[in-house]
């Protein structure tokens, strides 16, 4: 092995810790949204069914499902401790 491919080796193990920092800093406002979505948006349910709104936007009606399926999935691990 060269000097050189040593030394990329070295510097790319170097930087994982702080990728994986960065991509954590990333991850939690996301999660921090998700959660809230997931907890908030049922609550447009009720609304949409006792209008009937279910019955002529059933598309959006199962976008907002699958919306807060994926809320769901992406919000979970929010403010656990670590």
């Amino acid at each position: 092995m060269s000097v050189r491919s040593t030394s990329l080796a070295r510097t790319a193990t170097e930087s994982l810790p702080a990728l994986r920092t960065l991509a954590e800093l990333a991850a939690r406002p996301v999660r921090f949204v998700a959660f809230w979505v997931a907890t908030l948006l049922p609550l447009t349910y009720v609304p949409l069914l006792a209008t009937g709104a279910v019955t002529t936007h059933r598309v959006a009606f199962a976008g907002a499902i699958c919306l807060n399926a994926v809320a769901f999935v992406v919000g979970h691990g929010y403010n656990r401790p670590e």
